[in-house]
């Protein structure tokens, strides 16, 4: 309970956004350009609650969201649940739950938000939202590159080029190739390694080099180890018949057959902090030189759906959150305006007379009626004062259904922008307003 004096923060919670009409205009214009673009593709919309079981992240997402990102609480009946920090986890669960009747493959698609505690800054936040994409049920390639024209195609749909991103791929198969077949390391020893190599670009040589002798790594490991991740795709020191190295040729095969290999190409760094990943992995990069950083990312998880049970189901897919889209439309310079979306405004004459309100409300329903979006002003001020407020909300026209207009069936239509104005029956007020 607060005191007499003591007032309460209009802030929200750290890491978290207030969406004022403004913003909401920003977000919706991001779901619509999500869902029409999925929808284009023969994708699918699903949603699921942003509270689940704790053990599904724990048990194949990552130890750095796991142990220090995770939102988690303890409900009633003891039960641990996670507020979710990804949508990859549950979007599993859900095709296990109906494995046998749902129809492979399985095209995808959700938006919804999701919550780890991290250090807000500059394109990251605690809350943020996601389009995620998946593919199901198909093991080849053809479906990966599927994946990449639906990115290229979002991202066109938002005005971006291949001057503005790329999308450095690589596969987790060529890290184990390194890790276990050419280092001879344990499944533990890799994961930790693994996990620091994909934090390297953040790193400096030193500090990357002493964290590696910490894991016991003696200096011609971490020299094999640095020259991978520095390696160009025609010096990579791996076996020619490794699956990653055939998934990336076939990969880029398909990409030039299409026309898509010029947003594309290869990069050893890329690793994926997901413990699920497990084949192709790759990340949509930012080419502004004031903001180069990863946007969003996804890979192949075919068998994260083997927490859940024996089952069988090649996968794969990404996430874009609207966070980093946000940044990057701003530094390109290609976020638009979106001002207030009021085709008419219905004035109010300021009389007590009830038949004025009851004819600017038959006006407003007319329209409604006709698709079109109206405000109607309810109580009794003055038109100066409507007008004003009508101009702020950038309602292009106001209607005004005075004395004589009343007597008439007429009203007048003042347009806001060139400040003209005329007058229009009201029987005919559709196809006139046109």
């Amino acid at each position: 309970m607060t005191g007499k004096n003591q007032r309460l923060s209009t802030q929200p919670y750290k890491g978290a956004r207030d969406f004022y009409p403004d913003d909401m205009r920003v977000q919706n214009y991001f779901y619509e350009t999500w869902k029409k673009v999925c929808l284009q593709y023969g994708f699918e919309q699903y949603d699921f609650p942003i509270l689940e079981p704790l053990e599904i992240f724990s048990a194949k997402t990552g130890e750095e969201i796991v142990n220090e990102q995770l939102f988690w609480l303890e409900d009633k009946g003891g039960r641990k649940l996670a507020v979710r920090p990804e949508l990859t986890p549950g979007t599993v669960r859900m095709i296990a739950q109906r494995y046998k009747e749902i129809p492979q493959p399985i095209k995808w698609f959700m938006i919804g938000n999701n919550w780890r505690f991290e250090k807000p800054q500059m394109g990251r936040g605690r809350e943020f939202y996601q389009l995620e994409a998946n593919i199901f049920g198909i093991e080849g390639v053809e479906a990966d590159l599927e994946i990449f024209s639906l990115i290229a195609d979002l991202m066109k749909a938002f005005g971006a080029d291949e001057n503005m991103y790329e999308i450095r791929v690589s596969d987790r198969r060529i890290i184990s190739g390194l890790l276990e077949n050419q280092m001879d390391l344990d499944q533990n020893l890799q994961v930790k390694v693994r996990r620091m190599m994909d934090k390297r670009s953040k790193m400096t040589q030193d500090d990357f080099f002493a964290s590696l002798k910490d894991f016991g790594l003696n200096e011609n490991q971490i020299t094999i180890i640095e020259n991978f991740l520095y390696a160009t795709y025609d010096s990579l020191d791996i076996d020619k018949n490794n699956p990653g190295i055939q998934t990336i040729n076939k990969l880029f095969e398909l990409l030039n057959q299409n026309n898509l290999d010029k947003f594309v190409r290869f990069d050893p760094t890329i690793i994926r902090g997901f413990d699920y990943s497990d084949g192709l992995v790759y990340e949509v990069f930012d080419k502004n030189p004031k903001n180069r950083r990863s946007l969003f990312g996804g890979e192949r998880f075919d068998r994260l759906i083997n927490i859940f049970g024996d089952y069988t189901l090649p996968s794969t897919g990404f996430a874009l959150g609207d966070y980093t889209l946000l940044e990057f439309l701003k530094g390109w310079n290609l976020l638009p305006q979106f001002p207030s979306r009021i085709d008419y405004f219905v004035a109010l004459w300021p009389s007590d007379n009830p038949e004025f309100l009851n004819k600017s409300l038959e006006v407003a329903l007319v329209l409604r009626n006709s698709g079109k979006n109206v405000f109607t002003w309810m109580e009794q001020t003055k038109l100066d004062k409507q007008l004003k407020y009508a101009d702020k909300k950038n309602a292009w026209c106001v209607l005004i259904i005075g004395e004589e207009e009343l007597k008439n069936n007429t009203l007048t239509v003042k347009n806001m922008e060139n400040k003209t104005q005329k007058t229009i029956s009201f029987e005919n007020m559709l196809s006139e307003l046109e």
